[in-house]
């Protein structure tokens, strides 16, 4: 729940600036991620209460059906552990449509999220 309270005093911290487009976090609140845009750039950001892991995964499929994905390290900051991700320097774009955004250690780590482009 922490990181949940967290994720949304950030969007709310910089109006304009940050939108969330989608998120998840766990029933238990240690982990969250989503899909934030943050002055005009979509992020792929996840955050943890605790160095759970090392690397992770995150794999994009953009509306042509082809997968991407990176194995990304998470750093601390703060009190919590975190990684944002700029989609279009990591990612390709595949032009308008539903993207499908998937975090992943060896499963996912809960459901995959979506954003469009127009």
């Amino acid at each position: 729940m922490l990181i949940a309270i967290a994720l949304a005093a950030g969007a709310q911290a910089a109006p304009g600036g940050v939108k969330p487009l989608s998120s998840y976090c766990s029933s238990t609140g240690d982990l969250c991620f989503g899909v934030i845009r943050k002055n005009g750039a979509v992020h792929l950001d996840l955050t943890t209460v605790a160095r759970y892991f090392d690397r992770y995964r995150l794999c994009v499929r953009p509306p042509d059906g082809s997968q991407t994905c990176r194995s990304l390290p998470i750093q601390r900051r703060g009190a919590i552990y975190a990684s944002s991700v700029r989609w279009y320097r990591n990612y390709p774009n595949s032009g308008p449509g539903k993207y499908v955004v998937t975090w992943k250690l060896a499963a996912p780590l809960g459901p995959s999220l979506t954003f469009r482009l127009s």
